[in-house]
C-alpha cells in the first residue's frame, strides 16, 4: 500500500509559486502554453501512479474565467 504525500506547508508553497511565476516570465508569453504543458508532463512522469491526474485537471480548471472572445479566434 502506497502513502499519499503530506500537502506542501504554505511557506513552501509560495516559494514554488515565485518559482513559477520566475520561469513563465523567463519562457515569455509565446511559450508560456508550451512551457506549463512541459511541466505537468515532467511532473506527472515523476509522480507516477499515484497521481490522480484526472482530479488535478478539475481541480485546477475550477473558477476560471470564461476565454476572451479575442482568444478564441
Amino acid at each position: 500500500m502506497t502513502s499519499t504525500p503530506a500537502p506542501l506547508p504554505f511557506a513552501r508553497l509560495e516559494q514554488v509559486y515565485e518559482q513559477l511565476a520566475e520561469a513563465i516570465d523567463r519562457a515569455g508569453e509565446a511559450n508560456e502554453a508550451l512551457f506549463l504543458t512541459k511541466l505537468v508532463m515532467v511532473m506527472a512522469q515523476r509522480a507516477g501512479e499515484g497521481l490522480d491526474f484526472a482530479d488535478c485537471v478539475k481541480v485546477a480548471g475550477e473558477d476560471l474565467a470564461a476565454p476572451s472572445a479575442t482568444s478564441a479566434s
